[in-house]
Formats: C-alpha cells, sequence, structure tokens
C-alpha cells in the first residue's frame, strides 16, 4: 500500500463534469484512505484536498460510508459556511500507476485548509488563550448550525477535525470528518460507525444498540469536552493508552464532572479570576451530561452560556477586528462600530492617490487638479465641485482573450486612494467617471479631485440611518437606508427626499435600470415580523411599491428576463409586479442570503451571497450553483462590457467569473491578497481593468498590463 500510495502521486484523476485533479504529495493517512493535495483541473490551477479510499480498506461497508460522507458535503455544500469544509467532487477514477493493471479509485474533492488541526495547535500549546478559545467555539458551533439544519448530526466531533486556517490575518475553524455523520431520515444501522466514535468526546448514547438517543444534542457534549480543553489543556475524559474501552465509557457514563475549579494548574487567564469558575463549570457540566435531555438544546445555546460566564474576562466588543470571522462580521445581525461624529471637510480632506503606486500605472490617467478647490464656503458646494470633474476615469479597457483575462497572474492590483484617518465603512459606490462615494458612522464621503469631500445632508436626516449609496445617470448620489430614507443628492448640491406611504421601511440595497427607473430593496415590518419589500422610482418620485410576505427581506435587485427579479433572505428570488402591488417568490435557490444580483447581456442574471455562493438564474427562475474559489461571503457585484462578472467579498476577496468556449465556468479568485485590508465593498471593471473600494476606506485597482 505504502508503494502505490507513492505511485499516485503524479496520477490525474477525473472527476464527474471531466474536471480534473492532477495529484501532488500525499498531506494525511489514515486507516482506511490517504489525504493527497491536488491542483483543480490543472497543474497549476487552485489547490484543493483529494481523499482517496485505500483499495486494500474497500469493503461494501467502507464504501458505504465514503459515499454516505460525500452526499452530506454535498447537501452541506448547497448552503456553504466558511467554518464548514467545502465539498467539490466525489467521482470514481480509473488509474493505471507505474503502468501497472487499472484500480479503481473512489475519492472525494474537498476545500485544502492551509492550516494545523486544533489537536495539534494543542499539542504545541496547550490551553489557548480565553479569547481564542471562545472565538474557536463560537465558529465551529456556526458550522455545526448549518450541519444541524439539515437534520444532520456529525458525531465524530474532536481536536483533529477542527482545522484552523489563517487568511487575511484572520484564524478561521472549519468543521471536517463527516465519516460518522447520522442523518435522521436515512435510518442507519450504524452498529460499525460506532466502533469509530472517538473516545474521550463520543457521549454514553453513541454507543447503545440502534443509537435511538442520537441528536444533535450528541455534537453539543462533544463540543463541552472541546471547550474544556481549550481552556485547560486537558483532556476532559482523559484515558491512557491501551485501557478498556468499556471503563472509558462507564466513566463517562456515571463518573464525575471535569471541573475547572479542581486543577491545581490553569491559565493565567483564569487563575487570575477563579471566581468565575464556578459559573464555567455549571455550563461545562450541564453540556458534558451523560443524559443528552440535561444537555443544553443547541450548540449555540450552550456557546451563549460560556459567552456569558466569560463575559467578565473580555468584552467582545472591544476586541479587534481582525479577531472577528468574516462570517460573524458580516452577518444581517452585525453592525458598524464607532460612535457618531461629524466630520468638517478639514478634518477629513488630505486623503490622496499614492503617487508612487500610481508611477507603476503609467496609463492611468492623471488628477485633476483644477476641480479640487476647497474655496467653496459650504460642504455641499465642496461635494458638488468634487463630483463635477472625475478623479480619472476607469482605465481606457483593451481587447484582451478570455484564455488571459481568466488568469489571475496576468493581473496586477494596487492601491490608488488610501483614507486620510481610521474609516469603517459600510457601503461604497463607483462611478463609471472616476467617483467614489462611501457611507461610515460619520456620514457620507465623496472623493473626486483628489481629495475627500463630505455630502451635506438635509439637518433632519440623522447619518446613523443611512445604509447604502448609489450613482445615478446624472450623476447625482441616492443615499437610502432606515425609516424609510431615500434623498436624492444632485451635483449643485441640492437634495430631494422622497417620501413613502410607509415610514418604517429599511432599505438594504438600490439598482439603476436601463430604462431610467431606479429600484429600492429591503424590508417592512408586519407585526412582529418583516417582509421584503421593493419600491420603483421614476423621474424622482417613488413610482411603485411591491412586497412579499415569503421573505423577512430584499437585498438586491436586476432585470432578469425581462422581470424585475429581486434576490434575498435564505436565496429567495423574487419577482416584483407593480402593476399587482406585490412580489412572487419564485425560487429558493439556498439557505444563506443572497447579497447581489446583476443581469448579464444574454438575459440571465449572476447572484452571490454567503459563504461564497453563486448562482446562474435563468427563467423560469431556476439557479445553478457554479463554483467558487473562496468560501468567504460575497458582497458586491458588477457585470463588465466582455459580460465578465465580478464579485467583491468578505476579507478582501475578489473573484471573477470565467467562461467562454473551451472553459469551464468557474469564479476565479484574482488576486491572492488585496493590497488593502476589509471587505469589498464595491466592484467595477472593463475589459482589462477593475477597481474596488474596502471597508477600510481604500481605492484598490487591477489591471492587465498587456
Amino acid at each position: 500500500m505504502a508503494s502505490l500510495r507513492d505511485a499516485l502521486v503524479g496520477q490525474v484523476l477525473t472527476g464527474s463534469g471531466r474536471v480534473t485533479y492532477h495529484l501532488q504529495d500525499c498531506v494525511g493517512e489514515g486507516g482506511q484512505g490517504w489525504a493527497f493535495r491536488a491542483r483543480w483541473n490543472d497543474p497549476e490551477g487552485v489547490t484543493v484536498l483529494a481523499k482517496v479510499l485505500r483499495p486494500d480498506t474497500v469493503s461494501l461497508e467502507a464504501l458505504r460510508r465514503f459515499q454516505q460522507e460525500a452526499e452530506v458535503l454535498r447537501m452541506l455544500s448547497m448552503l456553504p459556511n466558511p467554518h464548514v469544509v467545502r465539498f467539490y467532487d466525489h467521482a470514481v477514477a480509473q488509474v493505471s500507476p507505474n503502468g501497472g493493471p487499472v484500480i479503481a479509485i473512489p475519492f472525494t474533492v474537498l476545500e485544502f485548509v492551509n492550516g494545523p488541526t486544533l489537536e495539534q495547535v494543542l499539542k504545541s500549546t496547550g490551553a489557548l488563550a480565553v479569547r481564542r478559545a471562545r472565538r474557536v467555539l463560537r465558529q465551529v458551533a456556526q458550522g455545526l448550525e448549518t450541519v444541524h439544519q439539515q437534520k444532520v448530526v456529525h458525531r465524530d466531533l474532536k481536536p483533529s477535525n477542527i482545522l484552523l486556517s489563517t487568511e487575511a490575518g484572520t484564524e478561521i475553524a472549519k468543521v471536517t470528518d463527516f465519516g460518522l455523520v447520522k442523518l435522521a431520515e436515512l435510518n442507519l444501522v450504524s452498529t460499525s460507525a460506532l466502533a469509530g466514535a472517538s473516545l474521550g468526546y463520543a457521549p454514553p448514547e453513541q454507543y447503545e444498540r440502534g443509537n435511538a438517543r442520537v441528536s444533535t444534542r450528541t455534537d453539543v457534549f462533544a463540543l463541552g469536552a472541546l471547550a474544556y480543553e481549550m481552556l485547560s489543556g486537558k483532556a476532559a475524559f482523559p484515558f491512557t493508552q491501551g485501557e478498556n474501552p468499556l471503563i472509558i465509557v462507564t466513566r463517562i457514563l456515571s463518573g464525575a464532572r471535569p471541573q475547572l475549579a479542581r486543577l491545581t494548574t490553569l491559565p493565567a487567564e483564569l487563575a487570575q479570576h477563579r471566581e468565575l469558575l464556578h459559573d464555567v463549570d455549571h455550563v461545562l457540566a450541564k453540556a458534558l451530561s451523560a443524559d443528552p435531555t440535561h444537555r443544553q438544546e443547541s450548540v449555540r445555546a450552550f456557546v451563549a452560556e460560556l459567552d456569558h460566564a466569560l463575559a467578565p474576562l473580555q468584552d467582545l466588543e472591544r476586541a479587534p477586528r481582525s479577531l472577528v470571522s468574516p462570517f460573524e462580521a458580516t452577518s444581517p445581525n452585525s453592525s458598524p462600530s464607532g460612535a457618531y461624529r461629524s466630520l468638517l471637510a478639514d478634518s477629513i480632506e488630505g486623503g490622496r492617490p499614492d503617487e508612487a503606486q500610481r508611477a507603476s500605472t503609467p496609463s492611468l490617467p492623471s488628477t485633476s487638479s483644477a476641480s479640487s478647490a476647497s474655496s467653496a464656503p459650504s460642504a455641499a458646494r465642496a461635494s458638488s465641485a468634487a463630483r463635477a470633474s472625475s478623479v480619472a476615469s476607469l482605465s481606457r479597457p483593451q481587447r484582451v482573450a478570455e484564455t488571459v483575462a481568466a488568469r489571475p497572474d496576468a493581473w496586477t492590483f494596487v492601491t490608488l486612494v488610501t483614507p486620510p484617518r481610521a474609516m469603517t465603512l459600510r457601503h461604497a459606490a463607483l462611478s463609471n467617471r472616476g467617483f467614489v462615494a462611501t457611507l461610515g458612522a460619520f456620514g457620507v464621503v465623496v472623493w473626486g479631485g483628489g481629495r475627500w469631500t463630505p455630502v451635506a445632508l438635509p439637518p433632519e436626516i440623522d447619518p446613523r440611518a443611512a445604509r447604502g449609496v448609489l450613482w445615478l445617470e446624472g450623476g447625482e448620489l441616492l443615499v437610502f437606508g432606515e425609516g424609510s430614507l431615500a434623498l436624492i443628492v444632485a451635483p449643485t448640491g441640492s437634495t430631494l427626499t422622497l417620501h413613502f406611504a410607509e415610514p418604517g421601511m429599511s432599505f438594504r440595497g438600490a439598482r439603476r435600470f436601463p430604462d431610467g427607473s431606479t429600484w429600492l430593496v429591503g424590508r417592512v415590518p408586519r407585526g412582529e415580523t418583516t417582509v421584503g419589500v421593493a419600491t420603483r422610482i421614476v423621474k424622482g418620485r417613488v413610482d411603485a411599491m411591491v412586497t412579499c410576505a415569503e421573505v423577512a427581506h430584499l437585498d438586491d435587485i436586476a432585470r432578469v428576463g425581462g422581470e424585475p427579479i429581486a434576490c434575498g433572505h435564505r436565496g429567495a428570488l423574487v419577482k416584483c409586479l407593480p402593476e399587482l402591488d406585490r412580489g412572487t417568490l419564485v425560487a429558493s435557490l439556498c439557505h444563506g442570503n443572497l447579497r447581489a444580483i446583476a443581469a448579464l447581456p444574454d438575459g440571465s442574471a449572476v447572484t452571490v451571497g454567503d459563504g461564497g455562493h453563486a448562482l446562474l438564474v435563468r427563467t423560469p427562475f431556476e439557479g445553478a450553483l457554479e463554483t467558487v474559489q473562496t468560501t468567504r461571503d460575497l458582497l458586491s457585484l458588477s457585470i463588465a462590457p466582455d459580460a465578465s462578472a465580478w464579485a467583491g467579498g468578505a476579507a478582501g476577496r475578489i473573484v471573477r467569473r470565467t467562461a467562454g468556449p473551451g472553459i469551464p465556468t468557474t469564479w476565479v479568485r484574482m488576486v491572492a491578497e488585496l493590497p488593502a485590508r476589509g471587505d469589498v465593498l464595491a466592484v467595477l471593471a472593463n475589459e482589462s481593468a477593475v477597481r474596488a473600494v474596502t471597508t477600510d476606506g481604500a481605492l484598490v485597482e487591477g489591471r492587465i498590463l498587456v
């Protein structure tokens, strides 16, 4: 078997859809298989992980379990979660190592996580810092929540099945290894699977005949054991090698629950605050109860109770942004940090393009200095002057072959504009004329003419209510948000406030249509809940409003097959029918929120959202899931004149939809690391250039130098 393992290096496995996987080195080995680092569809393609079932272990039971894990992962991939290792493919390949006889190799292709397991980290460092332990627990719980929503129980949660990667300076925990999952609807007989349950982490019900009591609370037990080990550096239920497994199970069933307070040595954070240990041990004992009915009802409830018990040590709100996962930072319930403050023009001016970086892009038009005069007596007039002349239009497009444009190494990314001081933006909009509109806790600010300039809003408008901005055809700026806020700011500085029949609407997205109309989408309260709402604006007045009771909110809208189609909550597609004053749910494509949708020239559309979800949408409004080289939330979307689609996401992700004759349709990550930090709030592209705005206020441009 060792000889065969080594001979597989360099082999090419053919998966479904004729996608090929080029095996490189073996990075892991277990009792039933090998794990290879592989390249997707090309010897220099994206790195993935190929799990291969060893031929000497192939049996009906092994094949069934291997196939079951693949099917579970395939199902979970329909609602991607950055804290669950992503599934790509499952197939059986025919290979002939070293020219020998052809053998069948069952394999599964997963996301490659470049980082250690939690087991390796604990062996190296011992107990984790409390903040880090809480963060890892929250992320693992978020992954398990997605799993549990599909009526799946992991059943083999342990430190070696938690992978820790570092992406853009942020540690991300990912749950892997679903070989022992239990699907309630399959009614599996899993006696052989029970033999593989991990001692010390599996609760007593996993060893009962028939597994009748196995449920999501089974994973609560394992998560409690993980929490104890991360906080103490010691196993919750230790045992010695070769010890009788029945004795270990009996100890878990009837022995004392592990307690941090009984330990003579503790990490400094806990040792200095032993008064907290009683509450912490109470939460852990509940999770580690031998009786599943005595445990917390869900992993979320367990983590919430533990967070509350540990809250006096560290306030999560004070954690640096780099210590908050993108999944948390971009969740619908998150809110921008920072208190409201009014910034005058002289306090935010001065952010200018980096001359050294601009020198590296010789074809970029220079900034006009004529428009940077600051003698205007009011902020509104200064804003008008800034928008009157563009800072620099997007670089002149060049015709580039798709085979070149699809290659990330053909693109060079530089920072064009950096903010003069720390900014945390919640929305941004890019103009074809080169202007940038941004929205933060301080209000609306425009970059143009070589300077940042605040946009003066009417005194009755609270900038904290604003949630988004959109450039309109004539250079006007639409500001929208909470409390039915919709305000059009003209280049002259004058403003027009739109009035709606319902004052409590919250607008989350906006899109300008080719016919000159503008649509706002969001939510409106209905009793104790909310429903999706879309309004159409024509010539500065509210023309129509539609609601859809089947969705909680809408996030973006585009014209698909001639129809206004909005996307939003839990993968919803809603047809907006102004003539009927209602919206109709036409499809529910996934369980994650779809954040953006944009029309393609052929009448179809693409939509992107949470967990790196991307789908092609065609009438009659069916969605085809497309491969994306990121699991981060995708937040923004635009279509270039050559029909390529660009999406920006959390943690500086920029992906491009690559398609053409002989080229598989996929979303390729175009830059490993942006020269700026933060999430990508807006993108705008042509055939050979793309611009993006990040949450820290940077304007970044990527270009093909041909």
